[in-house]
């Protein structure tokens, strides 16, 4: 069977450096992971919230285990309840879970660092079909999506759950390697792949990395450049910014200061600034085709223009398609300011490249980066917690229930954070 939804986040596949791309991400009209939308947020098949009121404090959904959705790990009373379903007898499914459990959740910061808020279920699902399941036809990120509704429907049937929308859900079927980000993650496996070790390999990581999505990380891949020179962008910088592990110039939410613009030297794509047309601007290091010069890892190093937009760093149309150059000072351990994220908009991220984040991809980091480890713990921490006393809290709560009401297009629901 071949499946699939394009998406966010995939892991490495045969190409390690480009596995993980998908365009855009979610669109409020199309399907979770969607790339064919606008990255508008969306509230991930749930419907307008009934009520604008955070969930009030220790207020969690539960799954209650039988014997189609037994407890694997964990204990009922975590905070944080995430599900693996089995969707037609996904390949190495068995082994897939059970290293995210023990390889990622257990063994990995801060997951690691809360070994007491997360449970873990499983359960079979059939019929793939019938759950309105369709390839996405994308080769390089998720493979398949289904209709959320009715994959819901079929996890009630077999499990007993209070609030379907506050358990984290992972639909596992035989597809092409990656995943999707949304209210439901679906995730590909594949029979042709010749044994177990290979499966965990191309998937390594992943399940971590879509997970983080859901607790407000954006991926900090580009996504190159379009015909016309213009950078390829998921969100509006304004929008992008919003993320918690993206900022502005000078990333003020993990650093202290910031080089100026005329400091911007070090990189191949510091002259972009300084051209005052298009055809200039384009131009520079691409080849007589116009694809743009990349280094040894890929990462391409020619210039984009915008046409009605002065960058607010570089005050320049024209900038770099991507940037290499740390520009931040007195910065979070782990971290700096480059230029680009989320699709290679005008935003800022805290990683340089793939080895340095699991939100780059996947397979191609052994941890997060420092702010978004520092931002995954304090959402577990203050979203896993029926004491909402601490000021700390209480002020992250507020904050984190309005980025999921206005930016969050994966999910609005985490813990005792967000919506009822």
């Amino acid at each position: 069977m071949t499946l699939a939804t394009g998406c966010n986040g995939g892991s490495g596949g045969d190409n390690d450096t480009e596995a993980d791309i998908s365009p855009l991400p979610p669109s409020s009209s199309a399907p979770d992971g969607d790339t064919g939308g606008t990255g508008s947020p969306s509230n991930g098949g749930q419907g307008s919230p009934a009520s604008g009121e955070p969930v009030a404090p220790g207020n969690y959904a539960k799954v209650f285990a039988t014997p189609d959705c037994p407890l694997i790990a964990g204990t009922e009373s975590a905070p944080f309840t995430l599900l693996f379903a089995n969707l037609d007898n996904a390949p190495y499914f068995d082994a897939i879970v059970q290293d995210a459990i023990s390889n990622q959740f257990q063994g990995l910061a801060p997951f690691r660092d809360f070994p007491a808020s997360f449970a873990f279920y499983q359960t079979a699902l059939s019929d793939a079909e019938a759950l309105g399941c369709a390839s996405t036809g994308s080769d390089i990120a998720a493979s398949f999506a289904c209709e959320d509704d009715k994959v819901h429907e079929a996890i009630l049937q077999q499990c007993d759950i209070d609030d379907i929308y506050g358990v984290i859900k992972v639909v596992i079927t035989d597809s092409g390697y990656g995943a999707s980000g949304g209210e439901l993650i679906y995730f590909g496996s594949d029979s042709e792949w010749p044994d177990q070790d290979t499966a965990l390999y191309k998937l390594r990581n992943l399940v971590v990395h879509e997970v983080g999505h859901n607790f407000g990380l954006a991926d900090l891949y580009d996504g190159g450049t379009n015909a016309d020179g213009s950078a390829v962008t998921g969100w509006e910088s304004e929008l992008a910014r919003e993320w918690r592990n993206l900022d502005g110039p000078g990333c003020e939410k993990w650093c202290g200061s910031f080089k100026p613009a005329s400091e911007y030297t070090l990189s191949t794509s510091a002259a972009c600034h300084t051209f005052d047309n298009k055809d200039s601007c384009i131009s520079y290091n691409r080849n007589e085709a116009g694809e743009c010069t990349t280094d040894d890892g890929g990462t391409v190093e020619c210039c984009a223009w915008s046409e009605d937009t002065v960058d607010d760093y570089f005050g320049s149309q024209c900038t770099p398609a991507w940037g290499t150059e740390d520009i931040g000072l007195d910065c979070v351990q782990g971290t700096g300011c480059y230029y680009g994220g989320a699709y290679g908009n005008s935003a800022w991220r805290p990683a340089k490249s793939w080895p340095d984040s699991i939100m780059y991809g996947a397979g191609h980091s052994d941890g997060f980066d420092g702010q978004s480890e520092r931002e995954l713990a304090e959402a577990i921490r203050c979203c896993g917690t029926s004491d909402d006393g601490t000021q700390s809290c209480a002020a992250f709560r507020e904050d984190y229930l309005s980025f999921m009401d206005n930016y969050q297009p994966y999910k609005q629901r985490i813990g005792s954070c967000g919506f009822n």
